[in-house]
């Protein structure tokens, strides 16, 4: 009697060999794409945080270059505000905001606010939630009368710094 059994599969150390093959190259495979995508969440969290920077600064310049063109424009800073008035008569407040009036909770936000006139009017955030804005903060220096030569305006985007920023008021 002839057992004509053909044996077919894999056998037991073949298969701990193949396991052990997929696994250094899975683990290769990871290791090579997890720092590119960090690296694009790191580069997306930058990329914000410079936008909403410019943002904000841009609109400083542009509130301040439109009050102060034709001189009756005027600019206090009290308690670290920026003040914008017009013929005595407060136009805009750029100041922190840390009410959760812009934020649902649970978020907690810092927001950069812009009021318009006087206050009458609701404040307007001026950063995304995503970025916090802290710390707000402008100096006038080099006054001669009431006037100042020029502002610094610095704060906090996302825990970095940015300033200070120096506008000059000669219009």
């Amino acid at each position: 009697m002839t057992n004509n059994c053909k044996k077919s599969g894999f056998t037991l150390i073949e298969t701990i060999i193949y396991i052990g093959l997929f696994s250094l190259i899975f683990t290769g495979i990871f290791v090579s794409i997890y720092p590119l995508m960090t690296g694009a969440e790191r580069l997306s969290r930058n990329v914000a945080i410079e936008g909403e920077t410019a943002f904000i600064l841009a609109k400083i310049d542009y509130t301040v270059s439109a009050t102060m063109t034709d001189g009756n424009g005027n600019i206090t800073t009290p308690n670290g505000d920026l003040v914008l008035s017009y013929n005595g008569t407060e136009k805009f407040r750029f100041a922190d905001d840390t009410s959760s009036s812009y934020c649902a909770t649970p978020l907690i936000c810092r927001v950069l606010t812009l009021k318009t006139d006087g206050g009458s009017n609701p404040a307007i955030p001026l950063n995304a939630q995503r970025v916090q804005v802290e710390n707000f903060f402008v100096a006038q220096t080099g006054t001669t009368g009431t006037q100042p030569h020029y502002i610094d305006v610095s704060f906090d985007v996302n825990e970095e710094h940015v300033g200070p920023v120096r506008y000059y008021l000669h219009f």
